[in-house]
């Protein structure tokens, strides 16, 4: 979670506020985080029986199950109402997250017993979950609507095209990340955009790095694996423009002096060009980045993580010898260390300029 005070500086940097931070209120002050799992795992429990009370009670009742949508709809309008509610508790929050997921997953089960059309099924979901980010209350749900939304989405558009949604899930994300203070208005609906964009993001490059390295995925979805290294090029070249366009807009508003900004840029234009033969690379990078810009400790820790998967992962798929993958991990850190060390030569007298005259 991000610091107050961080918020606070942010905001005056936006020039939105001005003056000292307000001081916090004694219920301004969250529980304990082991307080807050409990309470939530709580919910989930409370929930999953509420719900397999409902499904038992309508199963007995309406022998056809085609009718199960009707639960469906019921459960996700009733935890719609229900969280609108102003001070809604942490228990109640995971209690109606945990009925509306049970209402969704009950809709896409009558769905696909009563519609033979797989498309349909997913614009129907797509229109669902959109729906439900605009309707609910919580931020936390509405992320994770629009984080469904898009799985719907990558379903509507079948295995020959879903690939290309990255770059452009990319482009969302990360200037939604960037105008966050900006959208202050609608911050109910950016900030859950952003972090179920950025859920999505996660998902479709293990996806697709999953898919390149598995033949089994080619024949699960369908997909022609001679036409997957075409689409890899092609989603990797603009999800390199993208990030490269994004990285300048951080480094226009976060660095001041004109050699750091130059610098910077140069890194940047790298680790697209990395991008290219590693794609998903980058989104990773930038999505750190502007994590570390804005203070935001959430988005950062989990962008290490992920960076770090993404890279055990990228190494075990590489379809070559243990000789050659040893060799190309020397390389890479004999080349990390060299561009350490000359950034420590040339950056950091700039840093100590930039901190003499702050």
């Amino acid at each position: 979670m991000t610091h107050p005070l961080n918020i606070w500086q942010q905001l005056q940097q936006a020039h939105l506020v001005s003056g000292d931070m307000p001081a916090l209120s004694a219920t301004d002050t969250t529980p304990p985080f082991f307080i807050r799992m409990l309470l939530a795992m709580a919910g989930w429990l409370a929930a999953l029986f509420f719900c397999g009370f409902i499904f038992g009670f309508f199963v007995s009742l309406i022998s056809n199950t085609e009718m199960i949508w009707v639960l469906g709809i019921v459960l996700c309008v009733g935890s719609i109402v229900l969280s609108r509610i102003p001070t809604i508790p942490l228990f109640a929050e995971q209690f109606v997250l945990a009925c509306n997921i049970s209402g969704q997953i009950a809709i896409v089960f009558s769905l696909q017993d009563n519609a033979q059309d797989s498309q349909l099924i997913a614009a129907l979901m797509l229109g669902l979950e959109l729906l439900l980010f605009i309707l609910m209350g919580i931020r936390s749900q509405r992320a994770i609507a629009l984080f469904f939304a898009c799985g719907a989405m990558l379903w509507l558009l079948g295995p020959e095209a879903w690939l290309y949604a990255l770059p452009l899930v990319c482009a969302l994300s990360g200037w939604l990340w960037l105008n966050r203070l900006r959208l202050h208005r609608y911050a109910h609906y950016v900030q859950p955009a952003s972090v179920g964009l950025t859920l999505a993001l996660w998902s479709m490059i293990f996806l697709a790095l999953l898919t390149n390295s598995s033949a089994f995925l080619f024949l699960w979805t369908g997909l022609a694996q001679d036409n997957w290294p075409t689409m890899l090029w092609i989603v990797a070249v603009l999800s390199s423009l993208v990030c490269l366009a994004l990285a300048w807009q951080l480094i226009v508003r976060s660095v001041q002096q004109t050699k750091l900004r130059y610098i910077a840029l140069a890194i940047s234009i790298v680790v697209t060009l990395v991008n290219l033969q590693m794609p998903g690379l980058a989104p990773l990078c930038l999505l750190l980045c502007i994590g570390v810009a804005l203070h935001h400790t959430r988005l950062v820790w989990f962008n290490l993580v992920f960076l770090v998967l993404y890279l055990v992962f990228y190494y075990y798929s590489l379809n070559s010898t243990l000789l050659d993958k040893s060799l190309l991990l020397c390389a890479s850190g004999a080349l990390l260390l060299v561009v350490y060390a000359i950034l420590n030569r040339y950056v950091r007298p700039l840093l100590s300029e930039v901190n003499t005259h702050a």
